[in-house]
């Protein structure tokens, strides 16, 4: 019988792996027999010769199909082998340089000798104030130089013919791409310079003869197409950013901020008036930044509704700069600073006495006279201050909460039984009273100490 049932066992573990294309499990063999591939022992003998496949497996000559690192047949797909794919001309070599063997062959590559005769016929056509022919000479040599020296050069003097073309939009343009290519060119300063002259232009253009952004320039080539006062505003930052350190980054942040100032923008106006003070600490313009961006502080306040940062920040900034001008102020401007400062305390005080009326109209009385409290303290001097005062006398005696409507009735009325339990709980109580529960407690403590404690009462 138990030879029976382990025929049995044999006879479905063999019928099992041939339904799922497993290789069937060799038995022992005793008289020399190979072993079968799939096997512990077939993959011990085999393992080293074992040649591994990426996205395969591994591969052993003589036999059929692939297995995988503990020698078993690999029947289930593997992870697919992902090849890259083959690119076109655009991938195997870089364009730029295909395009610049096309034009060395057909002679258009660069060539030192005809650039620097071509920047020289330049430089005699920008003499002679012929630009137009100059903008000529000086593309062609920045096309076919080879040197980088030389390839500036003719850029800068491009920038300048256009420049003294009174073509100041395309002028712009070729600076700035000087200072893209070549961020530390030895053209940078002269750069700079004309960036913020043009600027200058463009922002005086505008306060004298205003036009809407999206108005079309189609007459004047002085002027940007669309946006004059946008592309000056758009040079004043390009100097901030392409020249930091440079003499003229304050004073392009210092036009920025008065350009916004004047045209309303006080929230724009002060974060670069804030951007001088900390940026740029030895700049000339710090007084008027520190002025200015006071001015900006309480016009950006929009009244007690609204949040009032700006006032505080504004108190802050009125202190640094008698602190650090304190010296340098005439009596005109150390007036007009105490003047700033009394504004700065009577829209505070404002906000105070805002919040009381409120609260006062509410019937919540303890919060009023809170609220007036805090402007006679903090602002005793001003009429504020004085009307609070008035005004916490006159709430003297007067409930701290409001009463509610038919008190007497609502006492009458019979409370639920969670309000009812809540009701009950004993309130702590305060001032003298738990300092003579304090007293009580210590004295019974004594007489527990003596024996005399008296007795719990339930």
């Amino acid at each position: 019988m138990p030879r029976l049932t382990l025929a049995l066992v044999a006879a479905a573990t063999f019928a099992g792996c041939a339904s799922l294309g497993v290789p069937t499990p060799s038995t022992p063999s005793f008289a020399g027999e190979p072993a079968q591939p799939g096997t512990s022992s077939w993959w011990k003998k085999h393992k080293k010769k074992a040649e591994f496949v990426p996205g395969e497996g591994f591969r052993v000559a003589g036999f059929d199909g692939y297995f995988d690192q503990e020698g078993r047949p690999i029947h289930a797909k593997v992870a697919k082998k992902i090849k890259p794919k083959q690119g076109g001309l655009l991938a195997d070599v870089k364009f730029s340089s295909a395009v610049q063997g096309i034009k060395t062959q057909v002679g258009m590559g660069p060539d030192e000798q005809l650039a620097r005769a071509s920047y020289s016929e330049g430089e005699q056509c920008f003499r002679e104030e012929r630009y137009n022919d100059a903008i000529k000479k000086f593309k062609h040599t920045s096309a076919r130089s080879p040197s980088v020296q030389l390839k500036q050069d003719a850029m800068f003097q491009l920038a300048e013919s256009y420049f003294f073309a009174e073509n100041y939009p395309k002028a712009n343009d070729a600076y700035e791409a000087i200072v893209q290519e070549y961020p530390n060119s030895p053209h940078l300063d002269k750069v700079i310079r004309r960036q913020f002259d043009l600027a200058r232009y463009w922002e005086s253009h505008h306060n004298y003869d205003p036009h809407w952004a999206v108005t079309p320039n189609l007459l004047d080539k002085r002027r940007p197409l669309f946006d004059t006062l946008g592309r000056a505003i758009k040079n004043y930052e390009n100097i901030r950013l392409n020249d930091p350190t440079g003499p003229l980054a304050d004073d392009a942040v210092m036009a920025t901020a008065n350009s916004y100032f004047i045209r309303g923008r006080y929230v724009d106006a002060d974060y670069h008036y804030d951007l001088l003070r900390k940026e740029f600490p030895r700049s000339e313009h710090q007084y008027e930044a520190h002025l200015l961006g006071l001015e900006c502080k309480l016009r950006r306040y929009e009244g007690s509704d609204y949040d009032g940062t700006s006032l505080q920040e504004g108190k802050k900034l009125a202190k640094q700069l008698r602190r650090q001008f304190g010296v340098e102020l005439d009596a005109e401007q150390r007036q007009r600073i105490r003047e700033r400062e009394g504004r700065l305390e009577q829209l505070l005080a404002t906000r105070d006495i805002d919040q009381a009326v409120y609260h006062e109209g509410k019937k919540e009385y303890g919060s009023a006279k809170f609220y007036y409290s805090l402007v006679a303290k903090n602002y005793p001097q001003t009429e504020a201050g004085k009307h609070a005062v008035e005004r916490i006398a006159a709430l003297e005696g007067k409930p701290d909460v409001p009463v509610e409507p038919l008190h007497a009735i609502v006492k009458l009325l019979p409370q639920s039984a969670a309000r009812s339990s809540i009701a009950q709980i004993p309130l702590l109580e305060t001032g003298p009273s738990l300092e003579g529960n304090s007293r009580q407690q210590m004295a019974t403590r004594t007489d527990e100490g003596q024996g005399n404690a008296s007795p719990i009462r339930r």
